[in-house]
């Protein structure tokens, strides 16, 4: 029951540094299809690897991924912002 708690508290929480061009893409393009996570409830290691299962589900069903550009503001803004545990 306490880890459902800890899940919800970290959907759709305040974004730290909510105006940098990482939080936009966050925003815009991984809200747009669910829930935001505070990027702390993660480690930068599994920032990482949920952003590259996430381009093989986008591939996997011939949706239009991020541009380069796009993916690196997200993964340098997610692990800026990662958990340490």
């Amino acid at each position: 029951m306490l880890v459902l708690v800890a899940v919800a508290a970290g959907c759709n929480a305040s974004l730290p540094d909510p105006q940098s061009p990482g939080a936009a893409v966050y925003r815009a393009r991984c809200g747009s299809c669910h829930r935001l996570y505070a990027p702390g409830t993660m480690t930068a290691a599994m920032w990482r690897f949920e952003v590259a299962r996430m381009r093989g589900e986008f591939a996997q069903r011939g949706l239009t991924w991020l541009t380069p550009a796009e993916e690196q503001a997200l993964l340098d803004y997610l692990t800026a912002h990662a958990g340490t545990s």
